[in-house]
């Protein structure tokens, strides 16, 4: 006797409120470069091996990719490095002395210009949400 169970998820998300701004910033990026390089959102999936839908969403900043899928961009996309797929610094940008910087936990037998890499990842990460919430407490005081 076979018994068949069948069970319904039912989730809403808001994808927008949950994906940190500067996936928007690298979407453009990487949309920009493949527009210059006159490629199809198909065959720049094609060769990272992802959807096509999945690239849309990247694109657009609704997904977020990881250090490792930064590599494929940017091999795909005949970068030089992947920090050409991350948005230029503004000039007030903050960042902190060399010496000054925690140690980050980073896996073994990255060479130094990948750790530099990450490293730069992270401050212009950690520096934005530093910025936004600065924002958001000027804004609560001045009420």
């Amino acid at each position: 006797m076979r018994v068949r169970l069948t069970f319904r998820l039912s989730a809403s998300i808001t994808i927008s409120s949950m994906v940190d701004p500067i996936y928007k910033q690298i979407g453009a990026v990487i949309k920009s470069r493949r527009k210059t390089l006159e490629m199809k959102q198909e065959t720049l999936a094609g060769l990272l091996g992802i959807s096509r839908g999945s690239l849309a969403n990247v694109e657009t900043g609704r997904q977020g990719i990881l250090v490792h899928q930064l590599y494929k961009f940017s091999a795909a996309l005949q970068l030089k490095t992947p920090i050409d797929l991350l948005p230029q610094p503004s000039p007030d940008h903050l960042r902190t002395e060399q010496s000054e910087r925690p140690e980050l936990p980073l896996p073994s037998g990255l060479k130094a210009q990948e750790k530099e890499q990450i490293t730069r990842l992270f401050e212009q990460v950690d520096t934005k949400q530093i910025q936004e919430r600065k924002g958001k407490r000027a804004k609560s005081k001045s009420r």
